[in-house]
């Protein structure tokens, strides 16, 4: 398989880019599903925009996402010093590096920013991590995705009670732990907080970890730099409302709000973040 996405990443990024500006100049793009879930959730995050705002927006997060697809190929077919050569800077480095050095555990909290796998990869050229994994449809593909995470001196651990279980054993070890914070958990397993002035079902495994542990914490996710094809990496540290049973969650969601926030297109709008809505109030991607 690496020889595949060796293949389908070794075209320049430039050109990429090239072929997804021509993609959206035909307007086929308005009948993807994609874009639809895309247009929805930035109506629902920036309600104060116009209409052509809106589709401005929503167009240009849409062909974000389609580039982070080439990411994800790159991160998937290369050593990760050829993938931190895509990485130009990374803000508040010294976050990261002084609770490594600490060797008293760490939670890297990630958010769905462009590709999570490159995002990841160098989070894993800076530490060893233990991390929860989705499992992917594809038999052949999710062992080939887990064997590049896990690179022999990883842990992954699909995500169940199980594998939660294996988180709280490893961060009171002072290992480090990577986990994903903005994605819908299964039903019972989360609580309805604000994220971006609506209520959303929101995972409460984060805050758990923090209240529980009282291990620090800190987000991160990946950026593009404007007229470049290289990208970034925000850190930001969690704020002390994060360790505070009663504010815990509302303070997780503002942290990613505020790593948002930075570039809004770099979000991946595509995922129907607010599928799960509280009773009595419509589903906002049915039309």
């Amino acid at each position: 398989m690496k020889i595949l996405f060796t293949f389908l990443s070794i075209i320049p990024k430039s050109f990429y880019r090239f072929c997804i500006r021509a993609y959206l100049l035909t307007g086929l793009y308005k009948f993807s599903e994609s874009y639809k879930v895309t247009l929805s959730n930035i109506k629902i995050v920036r309600p104060f925009l116009s209409e052509a705002e809106v589709l401005d927006a929503s167009r240009k997060s849409y062909a974000e996402s389609l580039l982070s697809i080439y990411e994800t190929f790159y991160s998937w077919s290369r050593k990760s010093s050829r993938i931190n050569n895509n990485i130009l800077v990374v803000k508040n480095n010294y976050l990261l590096q002084k609770h490594i050095q600490n060797q008293n555990g760490l939670v890297v909290v990630a958010i769905h920013n462009r590709s999570i796998d490159m995002l990841l990869s160098w989070i894993n050229s800076q530490t060893r991590t233990v991390s929860l994994y989705k499992k992917i449809k594809l038999k052949t593909l999710d062992k080939y995705v887990r064997k590049i995470r896990e690179n022999k001196i990883n842990k992954t651990f699909e995500t169940s009670v199980s594998g939660v279980r294996e988180i709280f054993k490893s961060l009171k070890n002072n290992e480090v732990i990577a986990v994903a914070s903005d994605q819908v958990p299964a039903r019972g397993n989360g609580e309805y907080v604000q994220h971006f002035g609506k209520m959303a079902y929101t995972t409460t495994l984060v805050p758990r970890l923090a209240c529980k542990t009282h291990k620090p914490v800190i987000f991160c996710c990946l950026n593009s730099l404007d007229n470049s094809n290289y990208l970034s990496i925000n850190i930001e540290p969690a704020h002390n409302d994060l360790f505070v049973q009663s504010e815990c969650l509302l303070s997780m969601n503002s942290t990613i709000e505020k790593l948002i926030n930075n570039k809004l297109s770099d979000y991946s709008w595509e995922y129907k973040r607010f599928r799960r809505p509280m009773v009595g109030e419509p589903d906002p991607y049915k039309n």
